[in-house]
């Protein structure tokens, strides 16, 4: 069966809209998959990322999901259904005596490759703490006792990207480093800003790969195989961030689960009942993708809960609890806390703080003899 004959493609004048990994960042890279029948888009979650060598995303209408079925296969189960007597005589395939049925296609086995990033590279990291901003800062607030166990327990990192950054390593259940995200914070734990070529305001954001390549180019530097080939597949955040903790803590401790890394770490500190770990980015918190389901699959059998930013009408909130049930109807055990909207200002909403922002705030750290026990946030 040629690609001409699929029900499911991507036309040659693409439609865009953001993809689920890159967006907030980048905008309309996704190409989107129409059924050639109707000519109507499939849900927004199938397409193409253009950024092939930065992001990789791509989700065919022909990929096996969650349920052991593909977007397809359930749009024929279902016509199947509706129209038994014709179904019986009708070849599952697209020509022009039956261009009802859906092609029976056989969907590509996913790239099973991890890649990840050399653990001399992770260990050249480590430490350096008197010139990383985020350690200064969680020492001011915290104390050198908390502060130096946090920054043991997540294995924060020191770049040089920028004076003071920090790297949050995204290391997976086996050990193996996934990604580094480099951040600049300021005083207001707050991320840095820059002015780019086009006056526009960017974060002081970036990955260690990309810092890499970076800075191998202005050397004028051979770019080694291992750099290239991560370059070309590996994807940003494949993996929760803090899921080390899961070897060391008891199967029965609930999961807490917030977007960005400082807030995981952060949260450590004043909530210790939870495991705090981070999804990355609001867009990765899914079911649609293969790639947003391995995030969350190592904690099938742990009691999780979900901590939303702060956003305006509840938005975040609305978009993390369809979430959770689309993840309690595959047998997940989770609920969605609405601490901080219980809490917050209208002010502190349109600020779209996150819990982290919030404690801080108000919270100037620990009292002498304050109890870590007591007042911790509950979900729901």
């Amino acid at each position: 069966m040629t690609a001409s004959t699929y029900r499911y493609q991507l036309p040659r004048k693409s439609v865009k809209s953001d993809c689920p990994e890159c967006s907030p960042r980048h905008h309309r890279t996704l190409s989107r998959y129409i059924d050639s029948q109707t000519g109507e888009l499939l849900p927004e979650h199938f397409g193409r990322c253009d950024r092939e060598s930065n992001c990789s995303y791509h989700l065919s209408p022909y990929t096996i999901g969650p349920s052991g079925m593909s977007y397809a296969d359930e749009v024929y189960e279902q016509w199947k259904n509706e129209n038994p007597l014709v179904a019986r005589s009708t070849p599952r395939r697209i020509n022009e005596g039956h261009a009802i049925a859906v092609p029976k296609i056989v969907a590509p086995v996913p790239d099973q490759t991890v890649y990840s990033i050399p653990e001399e590279v992770f260990a050249h990291s480590i430490g350096h703490y008197e010139r990383n901003q985020f350690a200064r800062l969680l020492h001011q607030h915290f104390g050198c006792t908390v502060a130096d166990e946090l920054l043991q327990r997540f294995q924060i990192g020191t770049s040089a990207r920028w004076p003071g950054s920090c790297v949050f390593w995204y290391i997976d259940e086996d050990g193996r480093k996934r990604g580094g995200q480099i951040k600049l914070f300021g005083d207001d734990w707050h991320t840095e800003k820059y002015i780019d070529r086009d006056g526009k305001k960017q974060p002081k954001t970036s990955w260690v790969n990309s810092a890499l390549v970076r800075r191998l180019q202005a050397k004028q530097l051979p770019i080694p195989e291992w750099l290239a080939t991560y370059e070309r597949h590996a994807q940003r955040s494949p993996c929760l961030f803090g899921l080390p903790q899961l070897l060391t803590q008891p199967a029965d401790k609930p999961v807490a689960i917030v977007e960005a890394p400082k807030t995981a770490v952060v949260c450590s500190a004043y909530f210790p009942r939870f495991i705090w770990l981070a999804i990355g980015s609001l867009s990765y918190l899914t079911t649609h993708t293969t790639m947003g389901m391995s995030r969350l699959a190592p904690l099938r059998y742990r009691k999780i809960a979900f901590f939303p930013d702060l956003s305006i009408q509840g938005s975040a909130l609305a978009r993390w609890s369809r979430t959770a049930d689309e993840l309690r109807e595959l047998g997940y055990v989770v609920t969605v806390s609405d601490y901080l909207e219980k809490r917050a200002t209208d002010e502190e909403r349109k600020a779209g703080l996150d819990l982290a922002d919030y404690l801080l705030g108000q919270w100037k750290g620990y009292p002498p003899d304050w109890d870590k026990s007591a007042e911790q946030p509950r979900p729901g």
